[in-house]
């Protein structure tokens, strides 16, 4: 069945995005999302949980927002790699919510 679902130019980069982020192609992650949605786990089923509840899909916990404002903040900057940044935090022995938060406090007084 082929069907042609008119979108705002916003719906369409977002899922667009959303699709390379997963890794497949529009189609493909848009069929996704609709076989999801049938069987039970799309938004607004009652499927799981109780009236109401949801499970977010993974694409729905990404907060495409602070995606973008990070690649703004990195861009032309030296970033550091992954295996970087996992050997700087093992060093934390506290609380990365702790560190964070006094590291805020110390910026502003």
């Amino acid at each position: 069945m082929t069907l042609n679902i008119e979108l705002r130019p916003d719906e369409e980069r977002a899922l667009v995005e959303r699709a390379r982020l997963s890794g497949r192609d529009l189609a493909d992650h848009v069929h996704q999302i609709l076989q999801e949605h049938i069987r039970g786990r799309g938004r607004g089923s009652d499927a799981i949980g109780g009236p109401g509840e949801t499970t977010p899909t993974l694409e729905e916990l990404i907060d495409e927002e602070a995606i973008k404002s990070c690649a703004c903040e990195v861009q032309g900057k030296e970033v550091p790699s992954l295996e970087e940044v996992r050997a700087a935090t093992s060093k934390i022995k506290d609380s990365m919510a702790r560190v964070v938060i006094e590291e805020e406090r110390a910026e502003h007084f």
